[in-house]
């Protein structure tokens, strides 16, 4: 994931924050007591490029944020989830949010009472939220810690927090947009593969056993999945039934990641997606543990075969919802190199589709002789 500059982002910033400073100043100042300073940190929007690294001290965790040189440029990662990728929106809305945030009125100096405020620092017991910053030298740079939020941000109105300096007792009431995030997923890059359902021709699970189960259509356009290779003496359980199977690439998510290697998929079942235009997708999915916790990992594989399409009986508009075969090979070796090595935890609903057997989709044909 290539990194922006922050420069252009805090442009951009700079002009919501004007047009919200208003109202939220006006509400800050009716009861205002001390002239605050404008900002906690002066000059900082002038060394967001110089932010390499990102401590975040919740109540729950803590977890460090770093700027990596890639491949591709630069890339900021979760070193506690081995290096997974940060979606670079939350990195610009944590740090351009700390540099433009606005003081609106000053509060207690009084550490007996920043508890009251949640301004006691996590890292002190405290249930608030601290965020330090720090160039690649691992110089600091600025640390806040964010407490009670007093008004969520609107569409047009930024959100007001109780906040103080890490290295200042001074506490106050502040306008900005610095939604702190006390889980490690929420920062992360929720991106994972997408393959269009109209694209899916055939879908199959087959067990840790070697048992097999397989749904197909001929119509892109056609709604339902049809059973196949169905064993004498069963019947699909209805005409739908091969639906969820088939729309399983669907709408995923996940919950956390870890790099494939540390996760063992000995004995895990799969799942193999099959499209019109000659890609195909493997899913490898098994039950296991994440601390002590009962979880689903997931892992990807892509490949493309040009014996593997089927553009047959397909109508002209239809084609033009597949991929040409230059774009297939560049979608299969983006999804094996964006996705590949990394195991994911995936919600239990989506896992038992990735699982579906045969006892799901067949039932007893009583009619049969």
């Amino acid at each position: 994931m290539k990194t922006k500059p922050f420069t252009i982002l805090a442009a951009v910033t700079a002009l919501a924050v004007a047009a919200a400073a208003w109202s939220t100043i006006e509400r800050g100042r009716a009861t205002a007591s001390l002239a605050p300073p404008d900002s906690l940190f002066p000059g900082l929007m002038d060394q967001v490029n110089d932010i390499a690294r990102i401590d975040v001290h919740t109540p729950k965790l803590a977890f460090t944020i770093l700027r990596v040189k890639t491949d591709d440029g630069e890339s900021w990662q979760v070193k506690e989830r081995d290096g997974y990728p940060v979606k670079f929106a939350t990195i610009k809305q944590a740090v351009v949010g700390m540099a433009s945030m606005r003081m609106l009125e000053a509060k207690t100096a009084k550490p007996e009472l920043h508890s009251r405020l949640f301004l006691k620092s996590s890292k002190d017991g405290g249930r608030g939220t601290t965020i330090a910053l720090a160039d690649s030298a691992g110089k600091p740079m600025a640390a806040i810690v964010v407490g009670k939020t007093k008004s969520e941000p609107g569409e047009k109105e930024d959100g007001i927090y109780y906040v103080r300096r890490l290295d200042q007792a001074q506490s106050y009431l502040a306008a900005g947009r610095v939604e702190v995030w006390e889980t490690i997923d929420r920062w992360l890059d929720d991106s994972l593969p997408t393959i269009a359902r109209k694209r899916v021709s055939a879908a199959s699970t087959i067990q840790p056993n070697g048992d097999r189960v397989s749904v197909v259509r001929k119509d892109p356009n056609s709604g339902d999945f049809k059973v196949v290779d169905i064993p004498t003496g069963m019947k699909p359980a209805g005409d739908t039934i091969g639906n969820s199977l088939g729309s399983a690439l669907g709408f995923l998510d996940f919950k956390d990641v870890r790099q494939a290697d540390k996760v063992d998929f000995t004995g895990a079942n799969q799942a193999v997606f099959n499209t019109f235009d000659g890609v195909t997708v493997k899913i490898t999915v098994i039950k296991g543990k994440n601390g002590r916790k009962d979880v689903h990992w997931m892992k990807f594989f892509a490949m493309f075969d040009a014996d593997d399409i089927n553009l047959d009986g397909l109508k002209d508009e239809q084609k033009k919802d597949m991929k040409s075969a230059a774009d297939a090979k560049a979608e299969v070796a983006e999804i094996n190199k964006r996705y590949g090595s990394w195991a994911y935890i995936v919600p239990d609903y989506k896992a038992k589709d990735f699982m579906t057997n045969a006892s799901t989709l067949l039932i007893k044909d009583e009619d049969a002789k």
